[in-house]
């Protein structure tokens, strides 16, 4: 994912290989915390998944 610095709630993300839209950044990252079943054990950093 390319994420801008300053990304807001409706920052459109796009895929950093093909372009692609990917949705808001407020609503990628409900939907990551809805993946990681609600587990603190992995965060979102720049577009990367990093366990905790």
């Amino acid at each position: 994912m390319h994420i801008p610095d300053n990304a807001e709630e409706h920052t459109a993300i796009h895929c950093s290989q093909c372009g692609a839209y990917l949705g808001e950044w407020g609503e990628l990252q409900d939907d990551f915390k809805k993946q990681a079943g609600g587990t603190q054990a992995f965060d979102l950093d720049h577009g990367n998944i990093v366990k905790k």
